[in-house]
């Protein structure tokens, strides 16, 4: 490997490394990580192809709370350093990196629980001395170790990867192994789906489920038509069966809301008599600012206080407008540096009330410090519950699905219709999320809570087709067992036990290992148990003979 190669690797899965912390680009996503990999080690084809196949393993792979999954970052950087400079096949490559992606969790949640809680400890005392220079340089620091936690591992496999000895070492393990990892990459993907219909746990949209599955096991639907179909049929559910709720929810409450726009109007009326200071006004700008901030919002987190310095390094430009004195703004970076959890996504939502609350405080309404946290309390739990299955347990998997599905050819559109469709929809959420709440106030958290449930569950049907339509498209289980043979026109026919269940039912075994997944995840079985297991299954079906590799 070249220098140039070397220094590229490192950058890339630096940015690979700092994504798995912030969660906000997807860079850790394998599709994205293995592109970037491909792209650094001049193989950007075989680095997709990776990547596409890493991620339909890792769909399910997501942070919910303090609960962190294999590291996706090192399965994909790994995966594709094993293909290209190791020369491995795909499904072998994908199977050394499962383990390896163990490890990165563990490294994970030791330098989330040292290394990021002692860099929060130091922004304590920034705080306390009222210096948001050094809150912001804290918050960043932890950068270093989360590059550091897939950048080093990769640059070491790469190197031992393109060792004589080693890819020699590689190359002569038993063919009974290596084929096995190969029969066992085709249904490897069962874990994913299976733990997005666990966190959906809506049983009675799983018809949706098999219309989508009957779909591509029937037709030549593309994932773009499976899509396209799941969002008609999204649709259709919620203008007959949820949007007439919403009616009838929206005439009893119209009086309600007519007498409360009376009062705002009369309130704006009164509150123009009052002379502002405008120095102590939070303008447009000031938020903008706690926008860009919010694109590395994540990066501190740690496992005794979560994301309390996030969300201090994100709300000081408000505070910095707002407390003149180095005595009030510590005051307020310390309430700020307080324990506080949520999604990622939905956060805004609390720092625009939060933001207006500050503001309020400091014209010496009716507000006080204890108020403001405990709206933080109060909100982060419900919003946390909302943006877990939405974005991580429906959204994402769903457009990583489509894109892996394109990126399986080796085509770019699979990883950039990824990354742009999800950073669009993530700067949507960030910029609304957090102006609408500051000029609108607590009351549109009570609208949120009544309208949002009924969205995810109309988002869930389209998940749902989309899950059941991979399941048969992209899971490839073979039973070459041979029943019985017989000859016609003086040609021998063999008939498998693989031909007689298509016969049946294509993809019948497909569907069956998807719900016996599903039916293990609901009695707690760890996901990763269930995927070394079928590994396991793919070596020891190779070699009894009752599973090969697609015919």
């Amino acid at each position: 490997m070249t220098i140039t190669k070397f220094i590229l690797l490192f950058i890339v899965t630096s940015i690979s490394g700092i994504g798995a912390a912030a969660e906000e680009f997807q860079t850790h996503r394998p599709l994205i990580a293995s592109t970037l990999v491909g792209l650094a080690l001049g193989d950007l084809k075989t680095g997709i192809i990776v990547g596409a196949s890493m991620e339909l393993i890792a769909l399910g792979w997501m942070t919910i709370g303090a609960s962190v999954p294999p590291d996706p970052a090192i399965a994909g950087a790994i995966a594709a350093i094993m293909a290209i400079i190791g020369k491995q096949n795909i499904g072998v490559a994908i199977s050394i990196a499962v383990p390896v992606a163990v490890a990165g969790q563990v490294l994970q949640i030791a330098q989330k629980s040292t290394i990021d809680v002692f860099i929060m400890h130091l922004a304590d005392k920034y705080a306390e001395k009222g210096s948001t220079k050094g809150v912001t340089a804290m918050h960043f620091l932890t950068a270093i170790p989360s590059a550091l936690r897939v950048s080093i591992p990769s640059l070491m496999v790469a190197y031992f990867a393109n060792a004589s000895n080693v890819r020699a070492l590689l190359d002569n393990l038993p063919k009974s192994i290596t084929i096995g990892l190969q029969v066992s990459s085709g249904f490897l993907v069962v874990v994913g789906y299976a733990m997005i219909m666990e966190l959906l746990n809506a049983n009675e949209l799983l018809p949706f489920f098999f219309i989508g599955f009957l779909t591509m096991t029937f037709t030549k639907m593309t994932l773009v038509g499976l899509a396209m179909m799941g969002a008609s049929f999204a649709a259709i559910f919620y203008f007959y069966f949820i949007k007439d709720d919403n009616r009838n929810a929206h005439r009893n409450k119209r009086s309600k809301i007519i007498n409360n726009i009376a009062d705002d109007i009369e309130n704006e009326k009164n509150d123009e008599t009052i002379i502002k200071d405008e120095s102590l006004t939070i303008e447009h700008k000031d938020l903008l600012k706690i926008f860009w901030r919010m694109q590395f919002y994540q990066i501190s987190w740690n496992y005794e206080r979560m994301q309390n310095l996030c969300y201090c390094y994100s709300i000081i430009p408000v505070l910095k407008k707002l407390y003149k004195t180095k005595e009030k703004l510590s005051e307020a970076l310390k309430r700020h540096m307080e324990y506080f959890n949520t999604h990622q996504f939905t956060v805004p939502i609390i720092l625009g009330l939060n933001a207006a609350m500050e503001e309020a405080l400091v014209k010496e309404e009716k507000i006080n410090g204890e108020a403001i946290t405990g709206i933080k309390i109060a909100l982060m739990g419900p919003l946390a519950g909302l943006g877990d299955p939405i974005f991580w347990g429906i959204f994402r998997p769903m457009i990583a699905a489509i894109g892996a599905g394109i990126g399986l050819s080796g085509s770019l559109l699979g990883p950039l219709i990824f990354f742009v469709v999800i950073n669009s929809v993530r700067l949507i959420m960030r910029y609304y999320g957090l102006m609408i709440p500051y000029y609108k106030g607590i009351n549109m958290i009570a609208s949120m809570k009544e309208i949002l449930p009924k969205i995810m569950k109309t988002v869930a049907v389209l998940a749902y087709v989309v899950m059941g339509g991979l399941v048969a498209k992209w899971t490839i289980i073979n039973v070459p067992i041979k029943l019985y043979s017989y000859s016609t026109d003086g040609k021998m026919v063999v008939v498998t036990a693989q031909q007689q269940l298509d016969t049946i039912m294509p993809n019948l075994l497909p569907l069956i290992l998807t719900f016996l997944i599903y039916w293990l995840l609901k009695r707690k079985v760890p996901a990763i148990f269930c995927i070394i297991g079928l590994m396991i299954l793919g070596i020891v079906g190779y070699n009894l003979g009752f599973l090969g590799l697609a015919s």
